[in-house]
């Protein structure tokens, strides 16, 4: 069974390693071959990202780094949640928007938000500049009754 496993390792960084070689000069069939291995074809709509992500034009992407807090993370409902985003270092008037999980949104470095009933919630902070940089962070909320 260990040399199974080991085996099965070593035919997966192969996989990858043969998936990862593409080059501008691959056949069509190649080229479906290697979307087949990186997984392309096994979600549905990623196509479409990865045809955008091909042919996007060559430019740089500015990264914002964030930090999100949350407290508290869990309780019992109704449970409010306060939110405060760390501002990235060096950024010039930052603009922050939060997704709550469950259809609200807020905005600003701060924000509070109650969750009416049990769950567990996703919160999504994105933060953006003038330049078009994004930044995100996530929280996860777990509601109970």
């Amino acid at each position: 069974m260990r040399f199974r496993h080991i085996w099965t390792c070593a035919a997966a960084l192969a996989l990858i390693a043969a998936a990862s070689v593409a080059r501008a000069a691959d056949s069509p069939q190649e080229v479906k071959q290697l979307d087949k291995l990186q997984g392309y074809d096994s979600l549905p709509g990623e196509k479409g990202l990865k045809k955008e992500m091909d042919t996007a034009p060559n430019q740089p992407i500015e990264s914002i780094i964030v930090w999100s807090e949350a407290a508290p993370t869990s309780g019992k409902a109704p449970l409010k949640v306060s939110f405060t985003a760390d501002p990235p270092a060096g950024l010039d008037k930052p603009q922050y928007s939060w997704s709550f999980g469950d259809g609200a949104h807020g905005a600003g470095q701060k924000a509070s938000h109650t969750f009416d009933k049990p769950g567990v919630y996703q919160v999504l902070l994105k933060v953006t500049n003038a330049k078009g940089g994004l930044g995100e962070d996530e929280q996860r909320i777990k509601v109970t009754q």
